[in-house]
């Protein structure tokens, strides 16, 4: 290869060179997360079988039955898997994605209005001050204990944290920002999709990220009353028959999807806010 050839691949061949660091560097993450897990499922594992209780069943058994729960039927996928496990998850990604829509319109409100924030933020404090969770009661009084009752509470819940989160990051947003899409006369619909969101984006993710583990809490919350199917009530049902290998496995389900949710999660915002991690780093 000759000396022009090199540059050229140093110069425009960036793979070539990158490629193995990013390898290593993810091949380290990737240690990093199961070697931990490892660890302590080895050692639940073995304190399980020199000191077997029937309250904590081995970490293995535990997922056995947790397969033959999910994937036991005589199809690819057992009743349960449909019935219940796809039910959980379509309510909290249904009340979930209402209630950041819902968050992200009015925070976006607030943080460009300082008489609206002014004004909606005592009546935003005193609602936030309730744990969601006590408004289950009057959820159920209003709306029965069907579906559209658990997305409403789910969207309600969640709401909170995607709304306080984009009212700091629209009004953090530098004046300067502001006055330079007015100066260029840039329509008011254009200055909020490419001026006002992107640069709240990093505050907006963070309450979406937080929303997306309170929308699964809530789900299960939602699912131990008036329910008859989904996670929450077959956990609620194995602990009150004292299966305790049921209810194990049921919460090791919404341990993987926690951790399916979280790491989608951190995918998309890591493509979608791969300049705000730029900019940072040159600073």
């Amino acid at each position: 290869m000759t000396g022009t050839s090199q540059r050229s691949l140093l110069t425009h061949g960036i793979p070539v060179a990158r490629r193995p660091r990013r390898d290593r560097r993810f091949l380290l993450s990737l240690a990093y997360f199961v070697v931990p897990l490892a660890v302590v499922v080895a050692l639940w594992q073995a304190a399980t079988v020199l000191f077997p209780s029937p309250f904590f069943p081995p970490p293995l058994a535990i997922g056995a039955n947790l397969w033959l729960l999910l994937f036991g039927g005589a199809g690819l996928v057992s009743p349960l898997f449909t019935d219940d496990f796809l039910t959980t998850v379509g309510r909290m990604l249904l009340g979930f994605a209402i209630g950041s829509v819902w968050g992200v319109v009015v925070g976006t409100g607030m943080g460009l209005s300082r008489a609206t924030r002014e004004t909606v933020t005592p009546i935003v404090e005193f609602l936030r001050s309730i744990p969601a969770t006590a408004t289950l009661p009057l959820f159920i009084i209003l709306l029965g204990g069907g579906d559209d009752m658990r997305v409403a509470f789910i969207a309600y819940g969640v709401s909170w944290f995607v709304l306080i989160n984009t009212a700091n990051g629209v009004g953090s947003i530098h004046p300067t920002m502001l006055d330079l899409g007015k100066v260029f006369r840039v329509s008011p619909a254009r200055r909020l999709f490419t001026i006002i969101l992107p640069a709240a984006m990093p505050k907006i993710f963070a309450g979406v990220r937080i929303a997306s583990t309170a929308a699964l809490l809530l789900a299960i919350v939602s699912e131990f009353m008036l329910a008859t199917n989904g996670i929450g009530f077959q956990l609620i049902q194995a602990q009150g028959r004292f299966q305790l290998l049921d209810m194990w496995s049921w919460m090791l389900a919404l341990a993987i999807l926690g951790l399916l949710i979280n790491t989608l999660l951190d995918v998309v915002e890591r493509r979608a806010l791969a300049w705000h991690r730029l900019s940072r780093s040159r600073t």
